[in-house]
């Protein structure tokens, strides 16, 4: 047993003078050593304070026993607990920065190339709704009524046609026609 096994009782008794000779013995430690890896005043005392709650979670354990002294064993801890922190820091700052750099490269190709879209996506309906009305009234009735889900039997019925095969042949040519209507319009107005 270490002689500052007496640190590990005083933590076990909650004593507040044994807590305050820890503080005053082992905190400045932390402060310098956070300081001089990157860290403030606050974190150092964040850090710290960490560090003694995890030995004082230990402190619970009957059976704990003092091997070390008490400031070698709050330095692995403290040390190790904020190389963590900075590794963390680090994760989420090269996070940010890939976001960063993501929205203030991306945004402006992205905005501009869906903007793009859109209007060659405009276009072509607009295309499509023009060649539409020059069809004949019986291919626009027969492509809406396919389109909108009605059964092939059905729309034959209701168009007056002999048989499925029949609606089905019309509904190529009228396809056909309106394909062929929809490449005679001049290239400039394409998108």
């Amino acid at each position: 047993m270490h002689p500052d096994q007496q640190y590990i009782e005083a933590l076990r008794r909650n004593d507040p003078r044994g807590i305050r000779k820890i503080y005053e013995l082992h905190a400045a430690q932390a402060l310098r050593w956070v300081r001089n890896n990157n860290g403030t005043e606050d974190d150092a005392g964040d850090i710290f304070q960490e560090a003694l709650m995890v030995v004082y979670e230990k402190s619970l354990d009957p059976d704990f026993t003092l091997t070390c002294p008490l400031g070698a064993l709050l330095h692995v801890i403290w040390s190790r607990k904020w190389i963590d922190r900075l590794r963390q820091k680090n994760r989420e700052s090269a996070v940010r920065k890939q976001e960063e750099t993501r929205y203030d490269s991306d945004t402006t190709e992205d905005t501009l190339v869906l903007a793009e879209d859109m209007l060659a996506g405009q276009a072509r309906q607009e295309r499509m709704s023009r060649t539409f009305i020059q069809l004949s009234e019986l291919c626009r009735q027969l492509l809406r009524m396919l389109s909108d889900g009605v059964a092939p039997r059905a729309a034959a019925d209701q168009l007056q046609m002999n048989s499925v095969d029949t609606l089905y042949r019309r509904k190529n040519a009228c396809t056909q026609r309106w394909r062929e209507l929809y490449l005679q319009i001049p290239s400039t107005e394409q998108p």
